[in-house]
């Protein structure tokens, strides 16, 4: 099927006249990214098809006129309907991804039938969706949550973490052991684990994944302390480590230590682990996820999961069955994570001026913020944030008197401020409102968007006085405190100071060597009354997740990062 009359009416849309339009062949060559050869036999074949009428300009140069006999709301209305009725996805997404208003197809019940549960040629599917670029899915760099939670899906670590017991569970590896001052490790692995391109792993599979760590990795300090990798045997390996660390084991659930094979050279586009499920295709509209059948563990029950690129805001996905109409469960949940503004200590600014800081920490006022902004419609309740740990958070003391005397003992005068925003609707809003409020005290904000994966770009990110950004827990929230100051991708790392950095991780040295938990969080407790203190950040909200599927989707698991879990997800078409 061949969507040119629907690519090239719709990017005209709006200098269409009367069912009438001129334009110039290189606007047409643009559109259909083809030559001009290609763009006249393309139109006459429209024109055989009664879909438009051709009339080219005269002399080079010349706009040619298009003439459209039909209604073009009518005609994506009706080729909608007919991709949904003969199944043809692909197409469909293709067609959702051109600039047509949006109310043209929102009212269309039918389109429900595209997402949820599917049974394809006897296989169980779920059709999803997603709204970015996928950024990397190198487990030795990716920071970003989705991206992670499509690595816990294809691939698997030595070792599991349970957050209900707070404890750690045998996985590739059956067995372990450690020495008293945690120094040395030996990892025991199953016999009979499969890769997806069908060779068992070995040893030799684990030395390579630690080997493949590099210095500029951001996760590297996940294995900066091995100064050894030993194997042992062709089913043990030994880690002999630089001083003690206790967390190590920990470390070693990590999503970022998916295990990959030695014989395979790294691929974004064919990953090979030994994962449930195997990536069989992945484009800049599609990622398909078929289940592995050869898993060494529980097998899933879906047969196949396919995400689908669609524009921002066009499609809330509630998991439900594409055949049966059920009840459904939504909640709001808060997720394991907050908002924050986080100053670049870096840049030669006033944003070494402690005073000026303090002056932003009353600025940022969250809970005017969601009040006049009425975000609570579109976010659920506002949640406060103070802490990395959400049962800790308390509400902030905001104070305009504050606001003014801090600003006036700090040294500003006026000077224009970079602050990075995420390029996202509600970001931008929250950023405008954050704008016109500093506009009253004479403080100068310049807003500069940027993309999620700019993250991975120091040089961008360094652009920015201060920048708005999120920080989300995987499900061992103590490892992901730790990696939030660790990984040299996330903000903190890039934006504080030596000094600051020095500190901090003296702290985590202390933290990763505390025998309880409530040692720990001591510790933890130091951290974050040090980031308070200086204001190197300030906190925002815990952000509040809708959570809507139906109830024919049973074992309905969040993974750590939020999103659902492929894993365990079964229909029970019953219920």
């Amino acid at each position: 099927m061949d969507i040119s009359y629907y690519l090239v009416r719709a990017h005209l849309y709006e200098k269409e006249r009367n069912g009438q339009v001129s334009c110039t062949l290189q606007e047409i060559e643009a559109i259909w990214q083809c030559t001009r050869r290609h763009v006249i036999r393309k139109l006459k074949k429209l024109e055989e098809l009664g879909q438009l009428r051709y009339q080219p300009g005269r002399g080079r140069g010349r706009k040619s006129t298009l003439t459209f006999p039909s209604d073009f709301r009518e005609d994506v209305e009706k080729f909608l309907r007919f991709c949904i009725q003969e199944n043809k996805p692909t197409i469909l997404f293709q067609l959702l991804q051109l600039p047509i208003p949006r109310h043209w197809y929102a009212h269309m019940t039918e389109l429900e039938q595209l997402f949820g549960y599917q049974q394809q040629e006897g296989q169980d599917t779920l059709r999803t969706v997603f709204n970015r670029p996928i950024t990397t899915l190198d487990p030795c760099a990716s920071s970003i949550t989705f991206e992670s939670h499509l690595i816990e899906q294809i691939s698997d670590t030595l070792v599991i973490y349970d957050q209900e017991t707070d404890s750690m569970h045998p996985h590739l590896a059956h067995h372990w052991k450690t020495n008293e001052d945690s120094t040395e490790w030996y990892f025991y692995l199953r016999k009979g684990v499969l890769f997806h391109h069908m060779r068992e792993m070995t040893s030799e599979d684990i030395a390579y994944t630690i080997d493949r760590f590099k210095p500029d990795s951001p996760y590297y300090w996940l294995v900066s302390d091995v100064v050894q990798t030993e194997v042992i045997d062709r089913y043990i390996i030994r880690f002999q480590l630089a001083r003690p660390n206790p967390f190590f084991l920990r470390y070693m659930a990590s999503v970022s230590m998916a295990i990959l094979p030695r014989d395979v050279l790294f691929n974004e586009y064919e990953w090979v682990a030994t994962g449930p499920y195997q990536l069989k295709e992945r484009t800049e509209q599609k990622l398909v996820l078929e289940v592995f059948p050869s898993y060494f563990h529980m097998r899933p029950f879906l047969d196949r999961v396919e995400m689908w690129r669609i524009k921002p805001g066009e499609k809330k996905v509630n998991y439900s069955l594409s055949d049966q109409q059920g009840p459904t469960q939504s909640h709001y949940e808060v997720e394991q994570g907050f908002r924050f503004l986080a100053f670049n200590f870096h840049r030669d600014s006033i944003i070494q001026d402690k005073y000026f800081r303090e002056a932003m920490y009353h600025l940022v006022d969250t809970e005017r913020i969601f009040t006049e902004l009425n975000l609570e419609q579109l976010f659920g309740k506002l949640k406060h944030a103070s802490s990395f740990f959400l049962e800790k958070s308390v509400a902030p003391i905001k104070s305009e008197q504050k606001l003014k005397e801090a600003l006036k003992k700090s040294a500003y005068q006026g000077e224009p401020l970079k602050v990075g925003v995420l390029r996202h609707k509600s970001a931008g809003i929250q950023a405008e409102w954050l704008l016109q409020e500093a506009t009253k005290y004479g403080i100068v904000l310049e807003l500069c968007e940027y993309e999620l994966d700019s993250i991975y770009n120091k040089n961008e990110m360094l652009a920015f006085d201060m920048a708005f950004m999120g920080e989300v827990a995987n499900i061992d929230r103590e490892l992901s405190f730790i990696g939030a100051f660790k990984n040299e991708a996330l903000l903190f790392r890039t934006y504080f100071g030596p000094s600051h950095l020095r500190k901090i991780d003296t702290y985590l040295e202390a933290f990763k060597n505390g025998k309880t938990k409530k040692e720990r969080y001591k510790i933890a407790d130091k951290i974050e009354s040090y980031l308070h203190q200086e204001r190197l950040i300030i906190f925002q909200n815990h952000p509040m997740k809708e959570r809507t599927h139906t109830a024919f989707l049973q074992d309905f698991e969040l993974t750590g990062f939020g999103h659902p879990n492929f894993r365990r997800l079964w229909i029970d078409r019953l219920a």
